[in-house]
Parts: C-alpha cells; sequence; structure tokens
C-alpha cells in the first residue's frame, strides 16, 4: 500500500498575496503547506523547508494547524501567539487562510531543471566524496562561482542542495558531499551510485559571490564549504587575476581535510593568493591546530580596505566577527552564511560547533511520503564567497523557449513588490557543505543557514552603490543573450521610464525619478529568475536611501537616466562587455549624483540661527568655503544678506556658491590656492572686479595634516603644515587689507584652533598659535584705520564626511592608529563639555565677531571648543 492510497483528509488553503492575488491550494493533513503549494506551481518564499530560518513566514487568518517543530530564532513564541506561522513546518487541520510575504508573480518563478549523467565519483576521505556530472545542454547552464543547485537524490523523492566547485567555464559539472551516516544522498552514494547513473537538478540558486572589485579579499571556509570557494577560486585563476586574496580553509579533523591539491593547482594561477588551512582537533597531524581565526592577520585585513567572505556554523561566524570588529578593523564589506543543524523528529535548533566547518548529524529519519505530484523546490539564497567574472566565450547564448509575462502589468508588480521585511537583510539558505541532519527524515536539508552581509555606515553611500554593481555583473551574466523580444521590450520600457524626470543636469521629479529607477534595476533581477537575487539587491536598501538622500536633491549626473536605455542597448545587442562597462560606469555615476545629494541635509538646511540683514550689501571673503565652517559660514552670512566671495582650491566651491544662488543669494566660487601669493592675489582680484571692495575676510583654511609625535615629522611635512594653516592666512590677508586700509574700514576673522596646547599636531598647533600671534599684532597696527582683527579658536567639530581629504597619510600600522586615536582622545578629554561642537555653533562666533554686533571687540581670540581654552 502507497501513500496515495491511504484516505488522508485534505482541506483548501487560500494564499493571499501582497499584490491583492489569491491562490487556493489542496493540503493533506500529513502535508506541509509549503510543500502542497510546490507540488501545485506556487512558490511561496521559502529556504530551508524545517522550521530553521524564518522566510516562509506568513500570518494565519483563519482555521486549524499543527505548527510543527521550528527554532525560536525562525518563529517567536509571541509571534506563534499572534497567529505568525512558518508554512514549511505546519500542517492543516482545518481550511487555511494565509496571508503570504510575497506576490503572485514571484511565487509563480521556478527554476530550471537539468537533466544529466552521473560520471565520476571521487571518495576523497572516509567523510567526503567529490560528485561529478555532465549535461547534453550545458550552454545553457549559466551560473555564478558560489552558487549552488536542488539535486534530486536518485530513488528517493528528496533532493539535496549542493553548490558547484568547479568554475562556470568547466564542463564538468562538480561537487563535495559530506557524508552523514542515514542520509538520504549518503545512503546512496554509499550504497547505490555508479558511474552513468541519470540524475538531475533544479537551479542555479543563491545570490552571493566575490563582489567584483579590485578590492583585496579574506576568504574564510569550513568543511565542504570549501566547494563554492574553489569554484571562485577556479574562476579567478582563468582571469589571471592578480586581485590580493588570503583563503583560510578550517575543519574539524584530519578526514575532513580534502581537496588541497585542487586548492593549490587553483593558487598556481592567482600570483596574489595566499592560503593555510587549520585542523582543530588537538590530536591533529597538521602544523595549524585550532580555528581559523588563530590565521587571520592584520596583513589580512588591510586596515579595513578589505571584503571579508565567510562560510560556516554560527559560532564560526560569530567568532570571525568578534575578532575581526573588537580588534578594531571595520571591513568594506562582511558577507557570510552561517547554519544551525536540526534534527527531523526534534524542534531545531543551534549547535555549537566544535570546529569551523564541522557538520553535526542526528539521527531520526522517518520515510518520506511519496507523492506522483512534481516537486519543484527553489531554496534559495544559498551562496559564498564568489567572483562574478564570467569569460564570454564560455556561455553560449540560450536557444530554448522564453518564459514571458501573462499580463502587461506584470513587471510593474514585480518592480513594486515587497518581499522582505527590513529585517530580512539576512536569510536562510540550504546546506550546500553537508548531507546532514535533514537526510534524516525531511525532502531537503534540515542544516538550516543564515546569509548576509555588513558594511560599515556608507554615510556617502558609495559601498551601497559598489553593492549593487557587483550583484547586476552577477545578473548580467545569467540573462544577457538569453531574454526573449518580450522580455526585452520590458526592459526598454522601463529604461525609458526614467527620462521625463531628468532634465540636462537636474531632476525634474526627484521622487518619480526614484521610483522609476528602482523599477528599473529590479527587472533584471527578476529576470534571473532567482528570487533572491532581487531581494539581496532590494535588501541593500538602495530605493531607501535614495528616497532620502535625493528628497530636496536638485542636481543629477546628467547620464544617469540616459545609462539605463544605453544599458538595454547593449542587452539587446548582447554586448555583455559594452553591458559590463555601461553598469561600471553608471554605478560611478549614480554615487557621484547621492555624494552631491548627501550633504543636501547641511546645504538645503537653513542654519541653526539666522540674524535677519546682519549682513545686507557687506562684502564677505569666505576661504576654504567647500565644506565643513566655511560652508556653514557661507550659509548663514548668505541667509543674513551678505555678498559673498567663496575660494577653495576644489572646484567644488562651486556647490556652494550655486547653492546660494538658487536660494536667491549673491555668491562667487574662485578656485585658487592660497598657499601661493599668485592664489591669493587671484581670490582679491576676482572680488575686487565684482563687487568693488571687500568688507569682510574669514580666513577658514587651514587644517592638520599628519597626527604624530613630533619627533617622526620630517623637514617636509612640517613645511607643509605650515604652509596649510598660516601661510595661507598671512597671503589671503596681505592681498586684501590694502583694499580695506584704502577704505579705511573692514574686518578680518581667523579661524585659528583650540589645538594650540594639544599633541601629535606639533608644526599645526605652530601654526595657529602664530595665527593667534597674527591676530593680536594686526588688531593693534590696523586698528587707526578702522580695521577689526579677530579670530576664533574651535575645537573638535562634527561634520559630514569630507569631501575634500586633508591628504593625510593612511595608518600603515597599530602604532600610527594609536597616535591618531590619543590626538582624539586628547581633543575630547580637553573639552570640559565632553563632545565635539557643531558647525552651526562654530558658524555662529564667526559670524558674530564678523558683524557690526562686535564693533568694540578687537585683537581677541575667542576658544569656542567647550571650555578648553587651547
Amino acid at each position: 500500500m502507497t501513500v496515495n492510497d491511504i484516505d488522508v483528509a485534505k482541506h483548501q488553503v487560500a494564499l493571499s498575496f501582497e499584490d491583492g492575488v489569491t491562490r487556493f491550494v489542496t493540503c493533506r493533513e500529513d502535508q506541509t503547506v509549503a510543500d502542497a503549494s510546490y507540488r501545485q506551481r506556487i512558490n511561496i518564499p521559502l529556504d530551508c523547508r524545517d522550521g530553521a530560518c524564518g522566510t516562509c513566514k506568513a500570518f494565519c487568518e483563519s482555521g486549524q494547524y499543527d505548527g510543527g517543530t521550528y527554532i525560536d530564532d525562525a518563529l517567536s513564541q509571541d509571534e506563534a501567539d499572534r497567529g505568525f506561522v512558518l508554512p514549511c513546518s505546519m500542517r492543516p487541520r482545518s481550511d487555511l487562510v494565509l496571508q503570504v510575504a510575497s506576490t503572485s508573480e514571484v511565487a509563480r518563478t521556478r527554476a530550471t531543471t537539468y537533466a544529466g549523467t552521473l560520471v565520476g565519483l571521487e571518495r576523497l576521505s572516509r567523510t567526503t566524496v567529490e560528485v561529478a556530472v555532465e549535461i547534453a545542454n550545458r550552454g545553457e547552464l549559466a551560473f555564478l562561482p558560489g552558487q549552488y543547485v536542488n539535486i534530486a537524490v536518485p530513488g528517493t523523492d528528496v533532493s539535496r542542495s549542493y553548490s558547484f566547485s568547479n568554475a562556470p567555464h568547466e564542463e564538468r559539472l562538480t561537487f563535495l558531499v559530506k557524508l552523514t551516516p542515514g542520509g538520504a544522498m549518503s545512503t546512496y552514494l554509499d550504497e547505490r551510485a555508479a558511474v552513468g547513473d541519470a540524475v538531475s537538478f533544479t537551479g542555479p540558486h543563491g545570490s552571493f559571490f566575490l563582489r567584483e572589485t579590485e578590492r583585496p579579499v579574506l576568504l574564510l571556509a569550513g568543511g565542504t564549504g570549501l566547494a563554492p570557494v574553489l569554484s571562485m577560486l577556479r574562476t579567478l585563476s582563468a582571469a589571471s587575476s592578480e586581485r590580493h586574496a588570503h583563503l583560510v580553509y578550517g575543519v574539524s579533523t584530519d578526514e575532513d581535510l580534502v581537496a588541497l591539491d585542487q586548492v593549490e593547482r587553483a593558487a598556481e594561477g592567482l600570483p596574489n593568493l595566499t592560503w593555510d588551512h587549520c585542523v582543530s582537533d588537538p590530536d591533529s597531524s597538521a602544523a595549524n591546530k585550532g580555528y581559523v581565526t588563530s590565521l587571520i592577520g592584520p596583513e589580512h585585513l588591510h586596515d579595513g580596505d578589505v571584503a571579508i567572505y565567510l562560510c560556516g556554523p554560527p559560532p564560526m561566524v560569530e567568532a570571525v566577527r568578534t575578532h575581526v570588529f573588537e580588534g578594531g578593523t571595520e571591513p568594506t564589506g562582511f558577507y557570510y552564511e552561517k547554519f544551525a543543524l536540526a534534527s527531523a523528529s526534534t524542534p531545531a535548533r543551534a549547535e555549537p560547533s566544535g570546529a569551523p566547518g564541522k557538520s553535526h548529524a542526528q539521527p531520526g529519519e522517518q520515510e518520506p511520503h511519496r507523492d506522483p505530484e512534481e516537486l519543484l523546490p527553489t531554496r534559495e539564497a544559498r551562496a559564498i564567497a564568489g567572483q562574478g567574472v564570467l569569460p564570454a566565450a564560455d556561455i553560449a547564448p540560450w536557444t530554448g523557449p522564453f518564459p514571458t509575462p501573462d499580463d502587461g502589468a506584470s513587471v510593474r508588480r514585480i518592480a513594486k513588490q515587497v518581499l522582505f521585511s527590513a529585517a530580512g537583510a539576512t536569510d536562510a539558505v540550504p546546506d550546500t557543505s553537508s548531507d546532514a541532519a535533514s537526510d534524516a527524515g525531511s525532502d531537503t536539508a534540515s542544516d538550516g543557514y543564515q546569509i548576509g552581509e555588513e558594511h560599515p555606515d556608507v554615510q556617502s553611500s558609495d559601498a551601497v552603490f559598489e553593492a549593487r554593481q557587483a550583484l547586476e555583473l552577477g545578473a548580467l551574466e545569467l540573462t544577457i543573450g538569453r531574454l526573449g523580444s518580450q522580455q526585452l521590450a520590458g526592459y526598454r520600457l522601463l529604461a525609458e521610464s526614467t527620462l521625463p524626470y531628468v532634465q540636462g543636469d537636474r531632476f525634474v521629479d526627484a521622487h518619480a525619478y526614484t521610483e522609476a529607477n528602482a523599477a528599473f534595476h529590479d527587472y533584471l533581477f527578476a529576470q534571473t529568475r532567482n528570487a533572491h537575487l532581487l531581494q539581496a539587491y532590494q535588501a541593500l536598501g538602495v530605493k531607501g536611501r535614495m528616497e532620502e538622500a535625493l528628497r530636496t536633491a536638485t542636481w543629477c549626473h546628467p547620464r544617469c537616466a540616459t545609462d539605463h536605455v544605453e544599458i538595454v542597448e547593449a542587452f539587446e545587442a548582447a554586448d555583455r562587455e559594452r553591458a559590463r562597462g555601461l553598469i561600471a560606469a553608471h554605478a560611478e555615476r549614480s554615487k557621484l549624483t547621492m555624494r552631491r545629494a548627501m550633504a543636501g541635509p547641511t546645504r538645503t538646511t537653513r542654519p541653526a540661527h539666522i540674524s535677519p540683514g546682519r549682513f545686507d550689501d557687506t562684502v564677505v571673503v569666505v576661504t576654504g568655503a567647500a565644506q565643513g565652517i566655511g560652508a556653514q559660514v557661507a550659509r548663514r552670512i548668505g541667509a543674513e544678506g551678505g555678498l559673498l566671495v567663496l575660494a577653495d582650491r576644489s572646484e567644488l566651491v562651486a556647490e556652494v556658491a550655486d547653492e546660494l544662488r538658487a536660494d536667491g543669494h549673491d555668491a562667487l566660487a574662485v578656485t585658487c590656492d592660497l598657499e601661493t601669493w599668485e592664489g591669493s592675489e587671484e581670490l582679491t582680484r576676482r572680488a575686487i572686479d565684482r563687487f568693488g571692495r571687500v568688507d569682510v575676510l574669514v580666513n577658514n583654511v587651514g587644517g592638520a595634516i599628519n597626527f604624530k609625535p613630533f619627533t617622526e615629522f620630517t623637514e617636509t611635512e612640517i613645511r607643509a603644515e605650515l604652509e596649510r594653516s598660516l601661510v595661507t592666512t598671512l597671503f589671503t590677508t596681505r592681498a586684501v587689507l590694502p583694499w580695506m586700509v584704502a577704505a579705511q574700514r573692514g574686518v578680518i576673522v581667523n579661524v585659528s584652533s583650540a589645538a594650540t596646547r594639544g599633541i601629535h599636531r606639533i608644526p599645526y598647533s605652530a601654526a595657529k598659535g602664530a595665527v593667534n600671534a597674527v591676530t593680536a599684532s594686526l588688531a593693534m597696527e590696523y586698528a587707526e584705520h578702522g580695521i577689526r582683527v579677530v579670530a576664533t579658536a574651535p575645537g573638535g567639530t562634527e561634520a559630514p564626511p569630507r569631501r575634500i581629504l586633508r591628504g593625510t597619510p593612511a595608518a600603515r600600522n597599530e602604532q600610527e592608529r594609536g597616535w591618531f586615536d590619543a590626538h582624539i582622545e586628547q581633543t575630547l578629554g580637553s573639552s570640559l563639555m565632553g563632545r565635539y561642537g557643531t558647525l552651526d555653533e562654530q558658524a555662529a562666533a564667526i559670524t558674530f565677531l564678523a558683524s557690526d554686533e562686535a564693533s568694540y571687540i578687537t585683537g581677541t581670540v575667542l576658544p569656542v571648543a567647550g571650555g578648553d581654552m587651547g
């Protein structure tokens, strides 16, 4: 008697999707809702299939059910009490109505199934087997190194997930399998497998791969999690990559240590790859006994300019995270996958791992139910470090039929969907590194994985757009040459829909552009037929960041919108290299647009304090006006009626002038080098030519360059500090002063510093001490000419990220970082208020001294440092 001969109760389950569509599936009481849905070709969000991740979380509006077993991280008790459920674990006891966190369009997405032949079985050790498969239509299979497929276990109704260990350009497909007693795949490989067996798999799946930049990478792999890393290394080697990379491979026992010869062969083609391995078993014969963290050195972290890619159990992931971040390094990117192990017969739970990469199989296999209906798993988001650089000649164009949407609005619905909440930046992924506990009882592996990526706080948003670029380059490799005419038509429609909202270098409607732009970028990921690539992009929060930053923006790079159309044209021509170049260039233009917009809150928000009319018809020259204190002083003086001449060595000063003019103020931008006499003369000439006089000069140029003990300074560095922070004040004052003397009136405000008493910047301190002396002496010398000379001495000041760098060398070691940190601690410690000041607080003091309100003040240095007298 088979399962289908048994009279099992059946119930109707209504699946209510976010786009308003409701679909019905018939579900037996001995089936999970997820299994029934997939068998009836409705692909609700799903990953672990056994209550280990929470990806499928839904809300039950009505009906009775058995919630099944799951771990608390997947569904908390509070959520369960409120009616949330996990369709991968729940079984109906009546008709149900579920709210599903997805759209009906994505639910219909299905992965491709490939039929192949088992052509290789190699026992690498007692615990590990390498499996090789060939498929007749190899040219139709495009994947990114690091992706995985779901392999149907021959002779069973179950499937297992494994990452490719071969590179995408290689004909033979290879996988590493960790053998687990009683596991479905393990039993097959041990007892029945033979070369020539027919096998099938669905995929590829996964959204993580080595981001395509020249930035150094640190790769960390545990156990058979080495498979996707091998795929990456082979891809890098084939591309003759010169990227700096370091691999640490960790296992539990000597028996688990496999494929070292494969790593060595891949390393032969990678001159800048270093690698090492460790075994946690203290009785191991390996040279390195311990955990992967013991093999991570400062030289592998590149002072934070590194992307870390990590695969392993939760303790390994957290240990590496703690080791790196508590060590004071904030990597540019931290990409990880971690898995929690579970038993099929008991609630799944996270198990601490004895060593990186160790898999803990738990017995308790149940006889799987057989069902003639087709099971269509799409367990997404499996990935690990990878390189999305695929040789063009090795991926043949798609020649088969193309999936097409059933209505013209479906593209828009995909673009508008909300697949996951903000908390979904980390997701569960299936087990590709071992055939573990779930072999004992469910249709897929019960090891629950969690993946994610972390970036430092990206104030300029650059890292977010770099991440989007890397994902898009991966999506490109999966789709170019494979999109049908209707798909390309939809792509072009979305590209052209962004054009009306940008005119030249100005936004016509920034909000509408953001919406159309999001739809365009979503579309390419949707066409990969891998929902988690779309989710990975959406998890970056690009749209939200753009909405926030562009809310009041007016400037847009003039090619941002037209880039979209050109990208589509490259896809239409199947021109891979042109498309890649355009995607990279578009990311750079997007970063520039965001950089300028993200200064918007400072540039477009009125100063905190304004005295209307205080500078009416007053000509004010502000140096160092492209950013920081100088720019904020200019904003306040402009708001109070002043006529402004803004000077800076950077052309970015023109943006500040543009902003002020847009607000109705009169502002002239002058790009000049005030460390030279010629630059000071040019500034003065331009001011006189424009306004005929200079009433106020604010000497703001300056700033420490180096931070270290005085004995470490070279002659060149000392001179550079004096030229930056003293000579600029001397030259500009000398150039402007004759015009003030002729007019018999004027005000000079010098911006000095509280650092005249400080550590690790002695030449800068000397320069600012000299500025104080110049202030007092000039006040005495030119008082008879009606000229006041005053100064402020700012302490530490909070400001947006510097758009114009000081030229400070990057710290090369812990000692240099310590010198820099010490000056920060001293600055804060010297302030009685224990904090940094704000730009508005600094501008308030400067504009007061520059105004007639301070007409009886001269020769004075006003500390603005929270009680630090300097």
